[in-house]
């Protein structure tokens, strides 16, 4: 897999999500400086309003004081919630703070009624609100002054300070309708699926570089990621299976979970095969925090160049 990989030009590079279980804020930590000893490329936080675990902004920023070279991203920020400008500089500041270890990805946000309802966001106005924070955040991190007047904002010759470390630093969306899929081909930077099949993502890449065509760009081959699930045991991927068949009922588990470190190394070859280069796997054991060594050596070490 690494030498194909190389061949087309990919950099594969394996983050960890906190699995939903971990829920006490001394066992966040000890999984934390788990991931930072045994050095995993990233961690990525929920973002959600009302389920359960940490605020990503905060948790963020606190993990990148605790941490050296972790890098940090959330899967998603819930961009259509969110005022721009005040998202553009707190997350300016953790890439500031961090020395630039921030990876920004955004999207619509879990669509369910109690997220809905406690964002108080319509549906007409969800993709409206998206585009103008992703336009709204770019023009802030340019450094230069912004003069610019929107739905949710108002500038007059606005600079922000801090700026992000790097020159230009990118944004991915996630999404997986052909509407977000071809948003993703005019605006973003890559893409960060979840809940999709190998299959799924080789045709959602393939929409992806048309929409970017039409709109007169490109995106590097290397930007495209996604998200599964690794159980420990045979227990723990059928005690996850409900949830994710409530999420998306027309794929099967076996395209999104694997169990144990063997098939999850081939369920990477797949989606590496598909186009995919950068993974968030979330581990699903009795103890995710142990669980990470076996990943490390078994999955992560072999599969990454």
């Amino acid at each position: 897999m690494q030498r194909d990989a190389r061949a087309r030009g990919l950099t594969i590079r394996v983050g960890i999500a906190p699995p939903p279980q971990l829920r006490e804020v001394d066992e966040f930590w000890r999984f934390v400086e788990a991931l930072e000893e045994l050095g995993y490329d990233s961690i990525w936080l929920s973002d959600s309003a009302t389920r359960t675990g940490l605020a990503s902004v905060p948790a963020l920023a606190a993990i990148a004081a605790r941490t050296r070279r972790l890098k940090l991203g959330a899967n998603v920020f819930v961009l259509p919630a969110r005022n721009p400008v005040l998202l553009a500089k707190e997350l300016a500041t953790i890439d500031a703070i961090s020395g630039g270890r921030l990876l920004p990805a955004g999207g619509l946000g879990v669509d369910a009624p109690v997220e809905r309802g406690a964002l108080a966001i319509g549906r007409g106005e969800r993709v409206p609100r998206l585009e103008e924070a992703l336009e709204v955040i770019r023009l802030l991190w340019s450094g230069s002054p912004v003069s610019y007047e929107g739905r949710t904002c108002r500038l007059d010759g606005v600079r922000l300070h801090p700026r992000p470390t790097r020159s230009r630093l990118e944004f991915w969306l996630g999404g997986r309708a052909r509407p977000a899929l071809e948003r993703i081909g005019r605006l973003a930077d890559g893409w960060i699926a979840s809940f999709v099949s190998p299959d799924e993502l080789a045709r959602g890449t393939d929409v992806i570089r048309a929409a970017a065509r039409d709109a007169g760009r490109s995106i590097d081959e290397d930007h495209y990621g996604t998200t599964i699930f690794v159980a420990e045991r045979d227990e723990d991927a059928a005690a996850l299976a409900p949830r994710l068949q409530a999420l998306r009922r027309d794929v099967s588990t076996a395209d999104t979970v694997a169990t144990g470190t063997a098939a999850a190394r081939e369920l990477l070859e797949r989606f590496v095969a598909a186009g995919a280069s950068k993974f968030v796997v979330i581990p699903v054991a009795r103890d995710a925090t142990a669980f990470l060594a076996a990943l490390r050596d078994e999955v992560v070490g072999p599969v990454q160049n």
